[in-house]
């Protein structure tokens, strides 16, 4: 059985943009990947009543504010590892980007499309046709209309939806709409400062090092080349 996790991503500046993140995990490696998840934030002091949210990795006055940056980064960074082993990928990762000046109408129109491509072709073996959808909550959209969008990609990739849609408020136990959080914004953040790559143009290293933006473009760009099975995608 797969579980699958999604989230939107925006940013402050691009009022146009949104992100979607789709995270997908086999049934098997979820419940150590959880138990390591949690165990990290525990052993670098995060509070469990604080979600560990990407947009709070290079806020020093958001999230846990006893946590410092270079420990978040560094947590996000052992998080983030959890999803491969040396050898194999445990998680696949798909992210989508476009503006758009209705963010609930894009939502459900690019999800069906962002599910084709992170879906592989369901098996044939007892229960590998199954899959669980956890969307972190829209107060503006409902489970029964991410139903109605998603349900004919599902069927069309050989899957049934077990039970009905989730929507979760995110936190120390969404462990798998965490991990479509912290990526998606990674994602975000690259494609979004990547468009605004002329700020960097005739800045000298030292320059560079002190540069927020820069630092955060490649900081994101590091993290994301920790997964093995990631695509980025924008829509035109």
């Amino acid at each position: 059985m797969l579980l699958v996790f999604i989230d939107e991503s925006s940013d402050e500046k691009f009022k146009e943009y949104l992100g979607l993140c789709c995270a997908v995990v086999n049934s098997r490696f979820y419940g150590p990947i959880k138990q390591r998840f949690q165990a990290i934030l525990q052993k670098g002091g995060w509070s469990e009543t604080i979600e560990f949210k990407g947009q709070y990795l290079f806020s020093a006055t958001r999230g846990d504010t006893s946590v410092g940056l270079d420990k978040r980064i560094d947590m996000a960074s052992q998080i983030i590892a959890l999803t491969a082993s040396k050898t194999n990928s445990r998680m696949t990762f798909v992210h989508a980007g476009t503006k758009t000046k209705d963010q609930k109408a894009e939502y459900l129109s690019l999800l069906p499309d962002l599910l084709k491509r992170a879906l592989p072709r369901a098996g044939t073996g007892p229960g590998k046709n199954l899959i669980t959808l956890h969307c972190d909550c829209r107060s503006d959209i409902s489970c029964d209309q991410i139903r109605q969008a998603v349900s004919a990609a599902i069927k069309t990739r050989g899957y049934t939806l077990v039970e009905d849609i989730v929507q979760s408020r995110s936190g120390f136990h969404t462990v798998g709409i965490l991990f479509a959080d912290i990526v998606g914004y990674l994602a975000a953040r690259y494609q979004t400062i990547s468009t605004d790559s002329e700020l960097f143009v005739n800045l000298s290293p030292e320059q560079l090092s002190k540069n927020g933006k820069y630092r955060k473009l490649t900081t994101s760009t590091n993290l994301l080349g920790l997964i093995k099975r990631f695509r980025l995608f924008e829509v035109k």
